[in-house]
Parts: C-alpha cells; sequence; structure tokens
C-alpha cells in the first residue's frame, strides 16, 4: 500500500508515524516547508520520494499524486487548506489528521506561511468532506463532533513515544529523600500563550520544589527566574536518558489565551515522560486530566500552589512503581497497528482501489 503524507511544514508526529510503519507501507511526502531530515537531523530516509508543493500547491499535487500514485494520502494539519485543496484537486481518498483545531486558537499556528483566508470554513470542509479523521484526543473527537458532520471512521491516535529512544532500563522507585525533583522538557515562550510559562514556574520555585528545565530552543528570560535550572537544549536520546533521573514531569501550561485548545491536548512531552517512568503533573487542562486519571499515572492540580502539599501527601513510590509498569503501553510501536488498520479501511472503501486489488 502506498500512502503519500501531505503537510506544510513536516512535524515530529509525521517523524513517528514513518517510523512506526516502517515495513508496512511505501511513503511519500509532499510538503511546503523543510524536510524531516532538516528539521530534526533524520526521517527522510524514510520515504520513497519528497516532493516540494512549491509556490503553486494547486497545480504541483496533481502532478505529486501522479508520480507517486498511492492509494491514500493523509494530511495533517494545522492548516487545513492542504487537505481542502486535495479534496478538490485529486481523486484518491484523503485522511485528515488533526492535531489542533484553528477554532479552539487565539493565536497564530506560526509555522512561517501565510495565514490561510477563512481558516473556520476550512476547517469545516477538512473534517465533513475527508474519508476519515485522526485527532489527538478523544476530547478533540469531541470538539469536532459538536461543530460538524463527522465521516464514519475517525480515530484518536495520541502523540505516543518512540519504544527505541526510551531508556532500556530505569532506576528502581524508591522513597523520596528530600524534595521531589521535577523537570520540564520542550517550547518555552514569552508571548503570553500557553508555554508561556514563567509564572507557573516561579510558583513552583516558591514552593521550595526542584524544577530542572531543558528548552527546545534558548529562551533567555528563564535563566532570569530565581530557584530553577535551565540547561542547554539536548538531541532527544540523550535528553531522554536525562528525565529518567527525575521524579516527575511537569506538563501544565498558561491557560489564559488557548484554553480551549489546551483541553484537547495530550502533548509529546506526556508520553516521553511517562515512557521514561515519570509520573506527570499537570492543571486545569481537560484532556490531560482524563487520561492521567483513567491510567492512574500522574497527578492533576487545581492550583498550581497545592503542588508541594499534594507531592507531601502522596504515594510516590506506588505512582512511579504504576508508571514504569505501563511504559510500554504509551508507545508508537505499541498503538502504530490502529493507523495502519485505518489506511486499510479507507483504501478498500475506495472503489477504484477495491476494483484494481480484485483482478
Amino acid at each position: 500500500m502506498r500512502i503519500l503524507f501531505l503537510q506544510q511544514q513536516p512535524c515530529v508526529r509525521a517523524l513517528k508515524y514513518a517510523l512506526g510503519l516502517a515495513g508496512e507501507v511505501e511513503l511519500g511526502f509532499a510538503y511546503r516547508g523543510r524536510t524531516l531530515s532538516e528539521l530534526y537531523g533524520a526521517g527522510d530516509e524514510l520515504f520513497e520520494a519528497w516532493y516540494p508543493l512549491g509556490e503553486d500547491p494547486a497545480a504541483t499535487l496533481p502532478e505529486i499524486v501522479d508520480a507517486f500514485a498511492p492509494d491514500v494520502i493523509h494530511s495533517h494539519n494545522l492548516p487545513d487548506a492542504l487537505t481542502v485543496l486535495a479534496l478538490d484537486t485529486v481523486a484518491e481518498p484523503v485522511i485528515h489528521d488533526v492535531h489542533d483545531m484553528q477554532s479552539l486558537r487565539r493565536t497564530p499556528y506560526e509555522d512561517g506561511f501565510p495565514e490561510p483566508q477563512d481558516p473556520l470554513a476550512l476547517e469545516r470542509r477538512a473534517a465533513e468532506e475527508s474519508a476519515a479523521l485522526i485527532t489527538i484526543s478523544p476530547e478533540l473527537v469531541a470538539e469536532l463532533a459538536a461543530r460538524y458532520r463527522l465521516p464514519r471512521r475517525v480515530l484518536a491516535y495520541a502523540n505516543y513515544a518512540l519504544l527505541r529512544d526510551l531508556p532500556a532500563r530505569l532506576p528502581a522507585p524508591g522513597p523520596l529523600d528530600g524534595p521531589a525533583r521535577l523537570v520540564y522538557q520542550g517550547t518555552l515562550s514569552t508571548n503570553g500563550g500557553h508555554y508561556d510559562l514563567r509564572d507557573l514556574f516561579a510558583a513552583i520555585a516558591a514552593q521550595g520544589l526542584s524544577l530542572d528545565v531543558y528548552p527546545a530552543r534558548e529562551v533567555p528570560e528563564y535563566r532570569e527566574i530565581p530557584g530553577i535550572r535551565v540547561h542547554h537544549t539536548l538531541p532527544l536520546p540523550e535528553l531522554l536518558r536525562e528525565l529518567a533521573a527525575y521524579d516527575f514531569g511537569w506538563a501544565g501550561f498558561n491557560a489564559g489565551l488557548n484554553g480551549a485548545h489546551l483541553d484537547t491536548a495530550l502533548p509529546n512531552k506526556l508520553y516521553e515522560y511517562l515512557g521514561c517512568g515519570l509520573p506527570v503533573i499537570t492543571l486545569q487542562h481537560r484532556a490531560l486530566r482524563r487520561m492521567l486519571s483513567e491510567e492512574g499515572v500522574g497527578i492533576a492540580l487545581d492550583d498550581v500552589g497545592e503542588l508541594a502539599a499534594t507531592l507531601a501527601s502522596g504515594d510516590v513510590v506506588g505512582l512511579r512503581q504504576r508508571v514504569a509498569e505501563r511504559r510500554g503501553r504509551y508507545t508508537v510501536e505499541a498503538q502504530i497497528g490502529r493507523i495502519a488498520a485505518l489506511y486499510r479501511e479507507v483504501a478498500a472503501a475506495d472503489q477504484r482501489w477495491a476494483t484494481a486489488n480484485a483482478r
């Protein structure tokens, strides 16, 4: 089976898909930004071909589809414009992968390209007209279903970690011999959006707790916050080895502008923390709270000011043991079969594919 990924800027979720699907399907990639290897140092080799969409994607995409001959197009948002472009210009079935709903955001997407015209109309068409939907959480499915008439095939598939990147062995969980050692890894900002974590980090440090920060890129303002340690950016395998030495991973965000988006989000760092044996601490973010409660692998606070007291009264050893026992289920390798099955279902439902394979 041949699958064409379609995405304005290739992302780490696409890289994880490609690694998980290796040997299962043949992959091509149509894109506008940089390639995976240009962004992350590897990934281009997992695809049979890379096709730049150029300045006129409407003219280029049909040519790419003719050249690669995919059975299914897997289009990743944001924005939703490329999914709608595929729906309008080629006959192949399109799966729309919703990482992030435009209608839940109050800040721009900031992928280096101009914001599309009429994004809400694009969101509706992509959700309603695609052959299938993939989203990152059940909460995102519910938000889409509240607004649009969804296709019959809808799959919630989270941002799981890659087993190959995780530490093979974890330190044995034991009682804390001092304040809990918290760690945050990932994006930081100072724009008032959901990654502007300065006030939250200051509140954690004010409670006498230990917090180390591994930023995805340097943001100097965070080095000015008293009581936290900001490290240099690390390559992912080295970062994950470092994470395993901590007690908890922090996944609480600034909900001032994008609270509705945060309610649907299950970020990459959630599964990377869990894969490294760390229970996760979050705030009032609906999808994260639900996942941690159902799986019993973390703590959800109503307010960051409750953190020290909650940790002092909790069963830290039992929580860490549970995470260590369950971490394998939160990996791409354990879950990717659901994506491959969806490809087969969508392709089989397409009459052209069914007819060709019946001969």
